[in-house]
């Protein structure tokens, strides 16, 4: 038999909260340097002071794509600006040769 009472939980167990379905710019970079994946998605250097990080649709937005979190990929400036409003197997095998 106990001596002490356990006590009820009235409220669920605290968990993250979801990510937004629509999220913002800072919440998508947030997000991963919290994942700890902190490199751009194509050429894979890290981010910091002389990296600067944004977010790509891996889809393009003029091609269909949608602004959700499995459509987003962080990427350095150098190849989202490279990449621009291309598709990533079409961009990676030009600049493959």
């Amino acid at each position: 038999m106990r001596s002490v009472v356990r006590p009820i939980r009235t409220t669920p167990p605290l968990r993250p909260p979801e990510p937004p379905v629509h999220p913002s710019r800072r919440d998508v970079l947030r997000r991963w340097e919290e994942l700890d994946e902190w490199s751009c998605a194509y050429c894979d250097r890290p981010f910091g002071q002389m990296v600067v990080a944004e977010v790509d649709h891996i889809r393009p937005l003029a091609a269909g794509g949608v602004h959700e979190w499995s459509n987003l990929a962080p990427a350095c400036a150098d190849c989202n600006g490279a990449k621009s409003a291309r598709d990533p197997a079409e961009w990676l095998a030009e600049i493959a040769g």
